[in-house]
């Protein structure tokens, strides 16, 4: 599955780079990006790729918000407050996780 989304850089005073996935499925994904990726970014993508890369069978994430569960083929972000929560393809979060980071460590 090819996931389509785009970053963009918004706000003036504060700018954050902000992810809009064109599938409504994966706002949650964009959501947990913004929330966690700034203070968390490295260890999300660490977390993600020890588990694509074959180091782990799964693995596992917890930020300020949410929770990553982490399997070879999907993973689930979980909005531990509300308990929404979305399944993504792990490979493809893993490149939108590590574009974000690039984009937010370029501000």
């Amino acid at each position: 599955m090819m996931l389509k989304y785009e970053i963009k850089i918004e706000g003036k005073n504060n700018p954050l780079p902000v992810v809009t996935f064109e599938d409504e499925r994966f706002d949650l994904a964009a959501t947990f990006l913004l929330a966690e990726a700034r203070n968390f970014g490295s260890a999300i993508v660490d977390a993600l790729e020890e588990v694509t890369s074959g180091k782990k069978q799964t693995g596992s994430f917890a930020g300020n918000v949410f929770s990553l569960e982490i399997t070879p083929g999907m993973t689930t972000i979980c909005d531990d407050i509300s308990g929404k929560e979305c399944a993504i393809e792990t490979a493809a979060l893993q490149e939108v996780a590590e574009e974000y980071v690039a984009a937010y460590e370029k501000l």
